[in-house]
């Protein structure tokens, strides 16, 4: 009896204690439901700044320098069409980033913004992730509607 007592008022204490000092949570993921509108606006100045040469003001991938390109820039306007009505936001980040993509098949077709934004006060932003958040959140501000949604 004396065990199942002392059992008992560990698990107690110890609760209490995990109750008093959760685990911190794991930082938040801007899903589309949540993006801010305020960093979407903030992104539309870092966006003109160093995307719109390629992808143009429009984002159809019509800038200036596009017809110079190798491979033309796509259109950032349908990314959540092409992915069954979802903003893929991990994949727009990561591709603006460029610091985790693999280098072993040769330079990517973009510059590594993520680098470039780390040593420039160009954004305006406190830091190259904040960049490439509010350029990833303009974007997604500019999706278009998929065909059924127009009706």
């Amino acid at each position: 009896m004396k065990k199942l007592v002392a059992v008992t008022a560990v698990l107690l204490l110890a609760g209490v204690a995990f109750a008093q000092n959760p685990p911190p949570a794991p930082p938040a993921k801007p899903a589309p439901a949540t993006l801010n509108v305020g960093d979407a606006a903030a992104g539309e100045v870092i966006y003109l700044r160093y995307c719109a040469a390629c992808h143009g003001r429009t984002m159809k991938g019509d800038g200036p320098v596009a017809s110079g390109l190798k491979n033309s820039p796509g259109d950032l306007t349908t990314l959540s069409e092409k992915n069954k009505g979802v903003f893929p936001y991990d994949k727009v980040a990561g591709v603006i980033d460029g610091r985790q993509t693999s280098r072993i098949h040769g330079t990517p077709d973009m510059p590594v913004w993520g680098e470039i934004f780390a040593i420039t006060t160009g954004t305006e932003a406190p830091s190259a992730e904040a960049a490439v958040r509010r350029i990833a959140m303009y974007v997604w501000s500019k999706q278009e509607k998929a065909a059924s949604e127009k009706k």
